[in-house]
Formats: C-alpha cells, sequence, structure tokens
C-alpha cells in the first residue's frame, strides 16, 4: 500500500520563523504492524526538516533478532518504532528509546547510518566498526526490542519473540 496524505499546509518555521513550512501528514499500513502516521516537516526557507513516525495501533511486546551475514542483509526494510530499544552486540551498540526518540522506517544499512550520525566519531575505532558493518564486512545481530510491538524487519530470516 502507498502512504495516503492525509493533511498538507504551510506554516511557521520554528528555526526562521518565515511562513515557509510545508507540514504533510501520511498514513501508511505497514505489513504486521498496522496503522503508521509519517510527518514530514520541511523549510522552504531555511532548510530545517523533521521526519517521524508515529504507531496508530500498539500490539504485543517484541523482540527481533536478526543476523546480517551477507551484504544482501543490509537491504531489508527495518521500522524501528519510537518505543524500540536496538542491541548490535558484536560492535557494543545499544541505543535506549527515550523522551525525544522517534519512530524511523529505512534499511539496516540506513538505520547504522543514524547510529554512525550520533556517534562522535574523530578517532573512534567504534565508528569504523560500524563503518564496516554498514559495508558488509563485518557480520552482526540487530536485536529490536519494542514495548509497543510495532517495529519490524521485512525478511525471512527476522526472528520474533514475545517479551
Amino acid at each position: 500500500m502507498e502512504p495516503i496524505l492525509l493533511y498538507e499546509g504551510k506554516h511557521k518555521c520554528p528555526v526562521c520563523h518565515a511562513e515557509a513550512m510545508i507540514i504533510r501528514e501520511y498514513l501508511y499500513e505497514a505489513p504486521k504492524v498496522g496503522k503508521l502516521e509519517l510527518s514530514v516537516w520541511e523549510c522552504q526557507n531555511c532548510g530545517f526538516r523533521v521526519r517521524d513516525v508515529k504507531p496508530l495501533e500498539f500490539l504485543k511486546p517484541i523482540r527481533i533478532e536478526y543476523k546480517v551475514e551477507r551484504e544482501e542483509d543490509l537491504s531489508a526494510m527495518v521500522y524501528r518504532s519510537a518505543f524500540a530499544d536496538i542491541e548490535i552486540p558484536e560492535l557494543g551498540i545499544e541505543v535506549t528509546a527515550g523522551e525525544a526518540y522517534q519512530g524511523v522506517l529505512t534499511t539496516v544499512e540506513g538505520l547504522l547510518e543514524i547510529i554512525l550520525d550520533n556517534f562522535d566519531c574523530e578517532g573512534n575505532e567504534k565508528c569504523k566498526m560500524i563503518e564496516d558493518a554498514k559495508n558488509g564486512k563485518i557480520p552482526f545481530t540487530l536485536i529490536i526490542s519494542d514495548e509497543s510491538g510495532l517495529s519490524f524487519i521485512q525478511s525471512e530470516k527476522a526472528k520474533i519473540t514475545q517479551l
């Protein structure tokens, strides 16, 4: 299903205060997850941008394990809800859901890019490992624990257990 546009409007930008913020809200029906609200805010004046994914339905808490063993595994679609914790034991990565946490729809590779964007990588060996994993050079296990039960990895290899 393609996302359905629910709302589009022009508003005042919270950064530059110009009446140039285009806000679009979409409804998306994700497989095994249900209805999601996708929000895209883009200022046509200063370039400020916000993207968010919010669940409109809740399920039972789950844990998803996904082994990335080949480069093709990096292209699997991932929805990580705003309530989900991420762990990659081989890389020493733990990301805990917090108040300012946003949901995201991306690929496994894209998720690693987001993690890299939040690291201070100057002289950090962990960043080199994440970059190698992102380029398919290091196998790893992506674990998503989600209290809302909404997260998913679109692959037959993803193992889902109830929490």
